[in-house]
């Protein structure tokens, strides 16, 4: 009785960022059972066994709580490509490999969550999708001057979007053997930008 006690004062004083990231953990498996058009401050406050007021406290109201779980999945999406794409150390052409890689992967695994905060509600904000272009942007910008991407004749944001939206596709349509999908769509991306298809790294 004394562990339960202790056990339920422990999660009712967690920190504020730990207590924000349960909150948006039970929206984020609200969103996949239900869709995110069902998911209520009540339901996610059920779900994280929480009260109502405690979702408050960290979200004003239900917009800033989709919000911040469509801010959430953002991150995880982008926080490795951020990191690969200024990696001075690696040849251009894999920077783009590792990033088409990993976004790649995330929708894979994640298809049930992104579909529910992307696709069944839009965004406030084009935010995440700005941060999306100028990796992108700074990879095609920096090959080029490298050498290694041929874009004569094409508008770099051109490209970038052509890009944005080139790998989607084959995630909804894979099959079953996935690996071969994420190398298919990395050289589909290399001829894409004039690189050299030759020894594609898949490093997401």
């Amino acid at each position: 009785m004394r562990h339960t006690a202790a056990a339920d004062t422990a999660r009712r004083y967690l920190p504020a960022g730990v207590r924000r990231q349960q909150i948006l953990e039970a929206a984020a498996a609200l969103a996949i059972r239900d869709g995110l058009e069902s998911t209520t401050i009540a339901g996610v406050a059920a779900e994280a066994g929480v009260a109502k007021g405690a979702i408050y406290l960290h979200f004003a109201s239900r917009g800033q709580l989709i919000a911040g779980l469509q801010a959430l999945v953002w991150a995880q999406m982008m926080e490795q490509p951020r990191v690969v794409a200024h990696d001075a150390a690696v040849p251009w052409a894999e920077r783009l490999d590792a990033v088409v890689a990993h976004w790649m992967r995330f929708e894979l695994e994640n298809q049930s969550l992104y579909h529910a905060v992307f696709h069944t509600v839009p965004t406030e904000s084009d935010e995440p999708l700005m941060e999306t272009r100028e990796v992108l942007s700074d990879l095609l910008t920096g090959g080029v001057a490298a050498d290694e991407f041929d874009l004569r004749g094409i508008d770099t944001a051109t490209a970038v979007e052509f890009l944005l939206h080139a790998y989607v596709g084959p995630c909804f349509h894979t099959g079953h053997d996935q690996g071969r999908v994420i190398t298919d769509v990395q050289r589909l991306f290399r001829r894409a930008v004039g690189a050299r298809d030759s020894a594609v790294v898949e490093d997401g």
